[in-house]
């Protein structure tokens, strides 16, 4: 148990600004003092210790112990009995404790008209501690963590720079540890890691002034390393209790000592048992300097036991303390204090003295004066101001225009029905309506009204519209309707027909609703493939936003408690709860895997625990079927580990815009070379499944008149009737005896060769076939052997390319292929212009190998 001190050494002088008794409670008109009261409190927000607050509205009969438990009960406290309220007055450091008796209006009247009320500080602590409190606390984790952060700010404001060097160190990476539980133990070894805790989160968050000047950047780096690895497997609760421990040995946070002495001049040192006190009273000794008088009636003594404080505040001070234990320690609900009634001296409790506090505090919540908690905790939708119902009575409407249909989804707080809403300029349109599950009090309501209070600062195409709200139970919020539902169950329902043009339309149109996110200074933090809405098969809205959260200042948003979706978060989100613009990038390039991969889940069969040791150790979602290679590129610049190296949305949606127009192009590229393809079949086929004719040969009865492969030599000399499909004009075969074989021909006896005639004869005669074998008698008399053989290899060789040539032709022909056939043609340019350049050839091979295959006839 913690035992209250009470040091005999009398040094403390009273203060010239204390008063001797409690206020009378002065009428005073209406208006001349606001009801509303700003309590600093320990439990852990969003923003930043120094502004943990609630801000409360009270009536003049509300107590101080309605103050207290408004605020305990929003937290599921169960230890209620260990918390007191603390009154400082910022200049002079003067501490007043308040007794839960006293009257929230009297108090003020007090102190506030003494000194201006922004020199007042209103603080709720933990005072109170029973035997064996960390073991009881951890049953109670608000208590727990409240306990937490009550001692390490007072260690860090009272005695961090006078301690250990080693002990600071471990009881700051204590608090690194527990404030980010997910994060590996090895993960400060990284450089992006530990630049984020010492430039944006701050390393004199956690360890102490003296420390971080007295050791050089480099040192302390190491130094911070290899503690934080002797914790690393250490959970959030663990972490709590190791600090405390450490911490135990060089200060007492579970003891309160004064200095005062007992009697009137016996100076000796006691400790009080709670058990035995009976009844408490304080006063002042007015003719001793005005010194604080603190008699307390102990079971089995024959007079009480009087101490004398420095000051009635101190006195008081001490009579609360010791009231509280008592009451905790019997487990009473009345207060151990009698207080005195002199002339306009009236005893706070006024007729409820015989009533218990608890029964008091009822009483009050039944009536107009009331103790009514406005919880500054998760209002950061708008900067500097809390939004809340009256905020969200500007978008009201009325509900009997609303008509609610089937459910067709649930959210975190409710479930989203289709509905009809009717209005003199649209008597039915259709709207999707979510409604509000538990709404029972002000502050679920508010927080649930949060999503609407952001929508409605929203006007972008491919961003969900807020349409209003009806703010009274139960609780709805109306939003237009996307007929085609989620994006990720549509997305698995129409992956057989969706094409990749529509993929990628969809992941620009999300990119350019987050650039204008990016542009209001609002992150959305919960961007996923499920969060996205299909109003028509080329058009997806973003919704969900009761995750978002705006960045004043364009600093981060830190969220510290809720779920949050692990598999689609930024590695320094999931290590340090930071959420900001570039941590929205790398969400947005993982809703884009989804998109690619028509819905799946990212990291399917991966733990949530075990996702960030895979993003440290360099693993990324793999490339998706299908994907171009740029759109993956630019999802890997998504999942940059350094935020730093990310683009941001507006270069996103540039990119993605060339991307798609260039999937577009090729899209239609496709189309086109497939329709040409098609025709090209339906020409070569005439209507006719019979093979192609062969070639006459010596001998033998020669095939019917054809456009066959191999033309009979004398139809070769015909000009300029036959060209390759496809390469007209210059592209067409020139004569053939005039230009291309002119060096052949002059090999040839010039008396007996080829029967040259003037006039144009058709390609195929019709007698052809029974005009009797060709004459070629004189062909290959003049070449000798050797010639003959180097010819022939020389041809072979350039079969061999033209071979090659007819492959790579014929991998044009396919579509995946022909795409890129420019970009082939600009780096080989031997390419271009390829019928002018290897048919030639190809025909000049065909013609001798003809030749040589009738020399054995002759």
């Amino acid at each position: 148990m913690a035992a209250a001190y009470l040091d005999p050494n009398l040094n403390h002088t009273p203060s010239s600004s204390t008063k001797t008794h409690l206020s009378s409670g002065v009428e005073r008109s209406p208006g001349t003092m606001e009801r509303v009261l700003k309590v600093f409190h320990y439990f852990e927000s969003n923003s930043e210790p120094t502004t943990w607050a609630s801000i409360i509205r009270h009536g003049d009969a509300t107590d101080v112990w309605g103050i207290i438990q408004k605020i305990v009960d929003c937290h599921k406290v169960k230890n209620v009995a260990c918390f007191g309220l603390r009154l400082s007055h910022l200049q002079s450091e003067e501490v007043h404790w308040l007794h839960p008796d006293m009257g929230v209006s009297n108090v003020r009247e007090k102190f506030e008209l003494g000194h201006a009320p922004e020199e007042w500080k209103y603080e709720l602590r933990i005072r109170y501690l029973p035997k064996g409190f960390l073991n009881q606390f951890t049953e109670d984790k608000p208590t727990l963590n409240f306990l937490y952060q009550q001692v390490k700010n007072d260690y860090m404001l009272e005695i961090a720079d006078q301690v250990d060097q080693e002990i600071a160190l471990k009881l700051g990476c204590l608090e690194i540890r527990r404030s980010y539980c997910e994060m590996r133990g090895n993960a400060l070894d990284k450089k992006s890691n530990y630049e984020v805790l010492e430039k944006d989160v701050g390393l004199r968050r956690f360890f102490p002034k003296s420390l971080l000047d007295s050791v050089k950047a480099k040192n302390l780096r190491k130094m911070i390393q290899q503690t934080f690895r002797q914790f690393a497997n250490l959970n959030r609760e663990e972490s709590i209790l190791k600090f405390f421990e450490i911490l135990s040995p060089v200060y007492r946070f579970d003891k309160e000592c004064f200095k005062c002495a007992l009697g009137v001049s016996i100076l000796i040192c006691i400790y009080t048992d709670f058990h035995q006190v009976q009844t408490i009273q304080y006063s002042t000794n007015e003719d001793k300097d005005r010194k604080g008088m603190l008699q307390m009636k102990i079971a089995g003594a024959p007079e009480p036991l009087t101490v004398t404080a420095p000051s009635l505040t101190i006195a008081e001070n001490m009579a609360d303390l010791i009231d509280g234990y008592c009451r905790l320690v019997t487990g009473a609900t009345q207060s151990f204090i009698i207080r005195s009634q002199k002339g306009k001296r009236k005893c706070l409790l006024a007729n409820n003295e015989k009533q218990g506090i608890r029964s008091h505090t009822v009483s009050v919540s039944e009536t107009d004066d009331y103790a009514e908690i406005i919880d500054e905790e998760d209002t950061y939708t708008m900067p500097s101001k809390s939004y809340g119902i009256d905020e969200a009575r500007d978008y009201e409407i009325q509900r009997e225009r609303i008509e609610l249909g089937r459910c067709i989804g649930e959210g975190q707080f409710g479930d989203v029905h289709q509905g009809v809403y009717v209005t003199p300029e649209n008597p039915a349109m259709a709207v999707a309506i979510k409604t509000c599950k538990n709404c029972t009090s002000d502050s679920i309501r508010e927080k649930f009204l949060q999503e609407a209070l952001t929508m409605r600062q929203f006007d972008h195409p491919h961003i969900v519209k807020l349409i209003g709200v009806i703010t009274e139970n139960p609780v709805w919020i109306i939003m237009e309707l996307c007929t085609q539902g989620e994006l990720r169950s549509f997305l698995q329902v129409r992956k057989y027909s969706l094409d990749l043009a529509s993929l990628i339309l969809y992941a620009y149109q999300l990119s350019t609703a987050l650039a204008y996110l990016e542009s209001k200074r609002f992150v959305h933090r919960d961007i996923a493939a499920r969060n996205v809405l299909v109003s028509s098969t080329d058009c997806v809205k973003l919704g969900d936003f009761g995750l978002s959260r705006y960045m004043e200042d364009s600093t981060y948003y830190k969220a510290s408690k809720g779920k949050l979706p692990i598999k689609w978060m930024a590695p320094e989100s999931i290590n340090f709860r930071r959420f900001t613009s570039a941590s929205d990038v790398w969400m947005f390039g993982v809703c884009m895997w989804e998109i690619l991969m028509h819905g799946i889940k990212p990291f399917q069969g991966v733990k949530n625990n075990d996702v960030i040791g895979r993003i440290e150790n360099g693993e990324r979602l793999p490339m998706p079927p299908n994907c171009p290679p740029t759109l993956y590129s630019l999802m890997t610049k998504c999942w940059a580990y350094d935020p730093s190296r990310r683009p941001r949305f507006t270069e996103l949606k540039a990119q993605l815009n060339t991307i798609l127009e260039e999937e577009k192009l090729q899209q239609e590229e496709r189309i086109r070379m497939e329709s040409r393809r098609q025709v090209t079949v339906s020409w070569d086929s005439g209507g006719s499944d019979e093979a192609p004719p062969k070639p006459s040969r010596p001998g033998y009865p020669s095939p019917r008149s054809s456009e066959g492969f191999y033309p009979s030599p004398q139809h070769m000399i015909q000009p300029n009737h036959y060209q390759v499909s496809g390469y007209p004009g210059s592209h067409g075969i020139p004569t053939l005896a005039g230009s291309i074989y002119q060096g052949q021909a002059s090999l040839l006896d010039q008396t007996d060769s080829w029967n040259h005639r003037s006039q144009e004869i058709s390609m195929w005669q019709p007698n052809v076939e029974d005009s009797g074998s060709l004459d070629m008698r004189g062909m290959g008399q003049v070449l000798p052997a050797h010639l003959m053989e180097e010819r022939l290899i020389r041809q072979q060789q350039e079969m061999e390319e033209d071979q090659k040539w007819l492959e790579k032709e014929e991998r044009f022909l396919k579509p995946d292929v022909r795409l890129s056939r420019g970009s082939i043609d600009r780096e080989d340019g031997s390419l271009q212009g390829p019928v002018r350049t290897h048919v030639p050839h190809l025909l000049n091979k065909m013609l001798l190998l003809i030749f040589v295959s009738l020399l054995p006839f002759y």
